[in-house]
């Protein structure tokens, strides 16, 4: 027969199971079940999302550490949690204490993630799909819980010209929550100067990591590339998701058409679409290969995504992608 302690750790575990699945899998508040689907999480569910630098952390993870050695040093003691090997529990500290904990090695790691949502008004440009911004929000949603399960810590900050507000990375299941509650009265307005916020919001990170972008990227190619060569050089791995919607990429629109600045208030423009579509598609094809060749040159991956994909196909296409160049 079991003894005590152990039947009590035996219940702990399925009660931390039941919890943990209320937490992660069932979203309880009305704004994170408005953005995490359930048919993309279930496709990118088995997939793993790793930084393809070194990165500095604290609790057991799948990253490779920035500490140097030839074996794995004893660092300090964790809580358990869901997920963690028994045969790492400390069963001296347990028999002390009646809790719990871990032995933490130095060359393990978890991942400090910053997403990084374009909240600007070109954002809210959507006709046959959801907007741009919304697209953006279930993908960071979903990559936001794919990171979770992997027991990173994932932080938020909505930017348009200016970091509109910051949540800190922390690797708590619950933490998705209170990031989409924050984000939940938002709506796209503004300029888009990505380079100042972005450079404010990473200075708030307080090691190396992983900042996701997920915009447009429209504006100035030059300053939004020095703004991640900043993060570059600070030792983030650095991943941009362009948002677009298909109109933006084929603009098939065939009546006279009066086009509106999301950006600048009053300001339209009345087309005919087929006078200017060439010379459209011709301008837009020259910016996405400057921005793509910008981006990847400093490092930076870059992935378009459009708002009329399937976000679970997309995102487990870039994700096999993302990890078959990992273990070239």
């Amino acid at each position: 027969m079991a003894s005590p302690r152990v039947a009590r750790f035996v219940q702990s575990l399925r009660d931390r199971r039941i919890v943990d699945a209320e937490v992660i899998d069932s979203p309880s508040t009305p704004a994170l079940a408005e953005y995490l689907d359930p048919k993309a999480l279930a496709q990118v569910g088995q997939l793993e999302l790793l930084s393809q630098t070194v990165v500095d952390g604290f609790l057991s993870g799948k990253h490779r550490s920035s500490h140097r050695g030839g074996c794995s040093e004893f660092a300090e003691h964790r809580p358990y949690a869901k997920g963690d090997e028994i045969r790492m529990i400390d069963w001296r500290v347990f028999a002390k204490s009646d809790r719990y904990y871990v032995k933490q090695f130095d060359d393990e790691t978890n991942l400090q993630a910053l997403m990084v949502v374009d909240t600007s008004g070109s954002m809210g440009f959507g006709m046959s799909t959801p907007t741009k911004l919304t697209y953006a929000l279930m993908a960071c949603a979903c990559v936001s819980r794919l990171m979770l399960r992997q027991r990173d810590s994932v932080g938020l900050a909505a930017i348009h010209n200016s970091v509109r507000f910051y949540v800190p990375p922390k690797p708590r299941a619950s933490h998705l929550q209170l990031m989409f509650e924050a984000l939940r009265p938002l709506r796209a307005e503004g300029e888009t100067q990505l380079d100042g916020p972005i450079a404010e919001a990473s200075r708030r990170l307080t090691r190396r990591g992983m900042v996701i972008l997920f915009s447009d990227c429209f504006g100035d190619i030059e300053r939004l590339k020095s703004s991640l060569q900043l993060l570059r050089t600070r030792g983030h791995d650095v991943l941009v998701f362009q948002i677009l919607a298909p109109e933006e990429l084929t603009f098939t629109f065939r009546r006279p058409t009066r086009f509106e600045d999301l950006e600048h208030a009053g300001q339209r423009l009345n087309i005919n679409p087929g006078i200017v579509r060439k010379q459209y598609l011709e301008r837009f094809q020259r910016f996405m290969d400057e921005l793509k060749h910008a981006v990847t040159r400093i490092g930076c991956d870059h992935e378009v995504l459009r708002t009329d994909q399937d976000l679970g196909t997309a995102l487990a296409y870039y994700l096999r992608r993302r990890g078959a160049m990992k273990r070239k």
